[in-house]
């Protein structure tokens, strides 16, 4: 359990501290013991950061984590962003949608003011292995969702509004983006009350981003695509930007 930080307090390895005031989401887990200081720190608002406290140091981590302790944890939600290009698909935009979960499962979920429609989806390879870079695997169902964005819309019609303007380009390029966080978290649209006192849109998992790399196949029932990361596409190399001692005088340059 958390304990809301306090000045001049000895602290062991381990403890988990939250701020005085929760506005990041984040909780910190001491890495090095001592005594916090006589006034709060600048607490970080990136998950693994390390935060100086006088003698005190702390590591960063969002409050999801720390809810999948107990031995019962709230529900994992699972939402997905769709973003399209303008320059490749002739617009930009943005598809919201879940692949349904134990509290809602025909229905909408509300999460930081977006809704997020129930669409059919399946998803894998997401999982590092062997220090390679995930290329994942996204199965989306072809049929249309009543009430949503993609309202009686097909991915295959999709598919096909955007070749209209790059031939064959089947939504490569477009941006997937896997979020997730914790049913307790969720908006307080998603109750019949509209209450919830655990609602806190900046508690989720590190978001996946992921680029379309192709489809990979089609029928009548489901689009299959590969994603992969931003950085693993063909033709992408890092750094992007050639560096010369014109613009950086360092290069090349050693001293002892």
């Amino acid at each position: 359990m958390a304990t809301t930080w306090t000045a001049s307090t000895s602290l062991s390895v381990g403890n988990i501290i939250a701020p005085t005031s929760a506005s990041s989401g984040l909780f910190f887990k001491v890495t090095v013991a001592g005594t916090t200081s006589s006034s709060e720190p600048n607490w970080a608002t990136s998950i693994g950061e390390t935060v100086y406290d006088n003698d005190v140091r702390y590591i960063s981590f969002s409050a999801t984590f720390s809810d999948l302790q107990p031995i019962n944890p709230s529900a994992i939600i699972e939402l997905f962003t769709l973003k399209l290009d303008s320059t490749l698909h002739g617009a930009s935009t943005v598809y919201r949608f879940h692949a349904g979960s134990n509290m809602n499962a025909n229905g909408q979920i509300v999460w930081d003011g977006n809704s997020y429609y129930r669409f059919p989806i399946q998803v894998s390879g997401f999982a590092f292995q062997n220090g390679q870079i995930p290329r994942p695997k996204l199965v989306i169902s072809n049929g249309g969702n009543t009430g949503s964005s993609v309202a009686n819309l097909s991915i295959s019609a999709i598919l096909l509004n955007v070749n209209k303007t790059t031939v064959g380009n089947d939504l490569t390029g477009a941006t997937i983006t896997r979020i997730r966080t914790l049913a307790k978290f969720i908006d307080a649209d998603n109750f019949a009350d509209g209450q919830n006192a655990t609602a806190d849109p900046t508690a989720e998992f590190p978001r996946e981003i992921y680029s379309v790399d192709r489809k990979s196949s089609e029928n009548r029932e489901v689009v299959e695509f590969e994603l992969a990361a931003p950085t693993d596409l063909a033709g992408v190399r890092i750094p992007k930007r050639q560096c010369t001692r014109t613009e950086f005088p360092g290069i090349g340059t050693f001293s002892q």
